[in-house]
């Protein structure tokens, strides 16, 4: 129950219906840390134990955990309702599709405000069941829709009729604090690679959209030019897709350089000690490792798959290269040993990732959302 300190606060919501780690899920305990310096009492709704539930623990909140499987679980509304009332929650703030529907639902049948923030493609795709049923209801329920890209608020006013005055573009933010002082471990030692090699980093999970099978023909054709040239990829391993990828790798006339890191916490210091970044996905909506790279002071080689677009300009900032092109991303790690090139490049992507893309811009942002929401 309410602790009768908190009687004057008001109490905010958060819930995200995914367990395990990823761009949203970092944005949402980003959120979460810079929440509890405002004046704001904020509690988190969980559907399980995982990666978000300790990182939600190590900053002082204990969630509440309630499973929400299948579409349109009553139970799990019902749960949530008697929450809403027990808490006295004067806000909802919800990220992603299933979060958004629950959450818009919930708004309707309790009258509270509520925010819901879509983060990609994924939000939005084209085979998810009752997809305009579910538009239709955040729709209804929803006092704000947040999109972290122009190009997904350009698809989801193309596929449901979501109220126009209600979208709102906030780009996700990173904290560039992150990339200053000392590196604090050897990537190439712990690889066993020699000083000399380079390395080619990408970071996201292993699934069909983010595009490894260019990457890993990029690999093969980069053996005859550098063999010094080697791929790290830190992600969550899908098996099935992994298995494809493997299999892929096995097939080959000589084994690619490419190291499969696995899901790892230190993200920030495996971008430090790379020399490129690259994002080969065929789709992606706002990549918050591109900015990451962005602001570690490492060249970005990333595909027009959407999001990347509005982050990085070509030649200026980054290489933009056309999606499934392996030859693309061959002649962009080549461009990049001129050293004029990269030192043009790194300076000025530091330089607008702080300014456009820094997490203060988009902590600020939602802070004014909250405000006027809650006013």
């Amino acid at each position: 129950m309410t602790d009768r300190k908190f009687r004057n606060q008001k109490t905010v919501l958060h819930l995200i219906d995914t367990t395990g780690p990823g761009g949203a899920e970092t944005v949402f305990i980003n959120l979460l840390k810079e929440m509890g310096q405002t004046p704001y009492r904020n509690i988190v709704l969980l559907r399980g134990e995982g990666w978000v539930a300790d990182k939600v623990r190590s900053i002082g909140i204990n969630p509440f955990i309630i499973d929400s499987k299948g579409s349109f679980n009553l139970a799990y509304i019902w749960s949530v309702k008697r929450l809403l009332t027990a808490e006295k929650v004067d806000l909802i703030h919800a990220h992603l599709l299933g979060s958004n529907v629950y959450g818009a639902i919930l708004a309707i049948l309790s009258r509270r405000p509520m925010i819901a923030t879509f983060h990609g493609a994924v939000d939005v795709a084209a085979k998810e069941r009752f997809l305009r049923t579910k538009f239709f209801l955040i729709g209804l329920g929803a006092s704000k829709i947040v999109c972290v890209s122009k190009r997904l608020e350009q698809e989801l006013v193309s596929r449901s009729r979501l109220p126009p005055d209600k979208l709102k573009l906030i780009y996700n933010g990173v904290d560039s604090s992150l990339y200053q002082g000392k590196r604090q471990s050897n990537l190439r030692a712990e690889l066993g690679l020699p000083p000399e090699a380079r390395i080619v980093v990408s970071v996201g999970n292993i699934r069909p959209a983010k595009g490894y099978e260019y990457l890993v023909e990029a690999a093969l054709r980069m053996l005859e030019l550098d063999p010094q040239t080697h791929f790290v990829v830190v992600g969550h391993q899908r098996e099935a897709l992994f298995q494809k990828l493997t299999a892929q790798i096995k097939n080959a006339a000589q084994p690619p350089r490419v190291h499969w890191l696995g899901f790892r916490e230190d993200v920030v210091e495996i971008l430090r000690q790379s020399d490129i970044f690259l994002l080969p996905s065929t789709s992606e909506g706002f990549s918050i490792s591109t900015v990451e790279a962005m602001m570690a002071g490492i060249p970005v080689i990333a595909t027009r798959s959407g999001g990347p677009e509005e982050i990085i300009s070509n030649h200026e900032t980054g290489f933009l290269i056309p999606i499934k092109d392996p030859s693309a991303i061959v002649e962009a790690i080549q461009a990049l040993r001129a050293p004029e090139t990269r030192l043009r490049m790194v300076q000025k992507a530091q330089s607008v990732a702080k300014e456009k893309f820094g997490l203060r811009t988009m902590l600020n942002e939602y802070r004014g959302l909250y405000q006027q929401l809650l006013s």
